[in-house]
């Protein structure tokens, strides 16, 4: 009964921020995104204008393209970045890097030139450097490089809070906030195993009940959030963090990657062989908790992993069905 006074009093509270505004979306056809465009067109916010940007109707690369897409925004979500899981990450590391690399400088430098209020970006733990194996605190985001296999992407996003303090700069009229948060899932996430994080692949795999390879360790400690809860925070963080910051999000639920298999092949009835001999080395521990939800936020999580993966597993046998 509380989350739910809680989650309506947030859906007040982006009503009334958000009336007459003009809300531009990156990534728009992206997982995250499109559930955050639809959070937002649920609630009916009179004369909220959403202004989605995508590589069908802007080109990413021109900053006159962007700037001309930005005409007359109050906000920003920058979610468009060139993702992957941990083989498709390793193996396309500098094209990763350029990619997510030059999106952010357009998006920043055609943000900076519209005065547009603020800007919301999304990060990730590969920014941190490779031999934390405790808890992730921002303050310790620049110690050694990122982890090998994600230098690419883990150096692109750690960019982003030096780009934010740079166009903050110099009397800019625009704060930028990059949030890290942990590995988001959730329903609607991509259905192709070459793109796909380890959710969707594991949940895919286990609903076809065929003998598949496991890349990276079984050992490694991952943190995870579902994409509803994510999308709550960027919006929350739109409206409470009035200053230039980064800072991590995360669900406060941390896992053993041999745990969440057991867990998905038991909500499955997975009962094929799951190979894990193909090990590509990674980083062992990735949490940041969420500490800044309770301090910074007042946001209370409101799926836990056990929740979320039996909402995302349904969505996948509905959809693997009529495929």
């Amino acid at each position: 009964m509380k989350r739910e006074i809680l989650q309506k009093n947030f859906n007040q509270l982006l009503v009334k921020k958000f009336t007459n505004k003009r809300i531009a979306v990156t990534g728009s056809g992206g997982f995250i995104a499109k559930h955050l465009i639809k959070k937002l067109k649920d609630l009916k916010i009179n004369k909220l204008k959403i202004i989605p940007i995508n590589s069908n109707n802007t080109n990413y690369f021109d900053l006159k393209s962007i700037e001309k897409k930005l005409s007359l925004v109050d906000f920003v979500i920058h979610l468009s970045s060139a993702t992957g899981g941990i083989k498709y990450t390793k193996e396309n590391m500098s094209e990763q890097f350029y990619i997510t690399t030059m999106k952010d400088l357009n998006i920043f430098q055609a943000s900076k030139n519209k005065k547009i209020k603020k800007v919301i970006t999304l990060g990730n733990l590969h920014a941190y450097p490779k031999n934390i194996n405790g808890l992730l605190k921002e303050k310790n985001m620049f110690g050694e490089l990122p982890f090998a296999g994600h230098l690419g992407i883990g150096w692109s996003k750690r960019n982003l809070s030096v780009m934010s303090k740079i166009y903050s700069n110099n009397n800019s009229k625009t704060n930028f906030i990059t949030l890290y948060s942990a590995n988001c899932y959730g329903p609607g996430d991509t259905l192709d195993l070459n793109y796909g994080h380890i959710v969707p692949k594991l949940i895919i795999q286990c609903i076809k009940n065929k003998n598949f390879e496991l890349f990276g360790s079984l050992n490694a400690i991952r943190e995870f959030i579902h994409v509803s809860d994510l999308v709550n925070i960027i919006l929350l963080s739109l409206v409470k963090i009035e200053k230039t910051d980064y800072l991590n999000i995360g669900s406060g639920e941390s896992i053993k990657i041999s745990k969440l298999v057991d867990l998905i092949k038991n909500k499955t009835f997975f009962n094929k062989k799951i190979i894990n001999e193909n090990k590509i080395n990674d980083v062992s521990k990735r949490v940041c908790g969420n500490k800044n939800l309770k301090k910074y936020l007042k946001y209370e999580i409101m799926f836990d992993l056990d929740k979320g993966l039996s909402q995302t597993i349904d969505w996948y046998k509905k959809v693997l069905q009529k495929n």
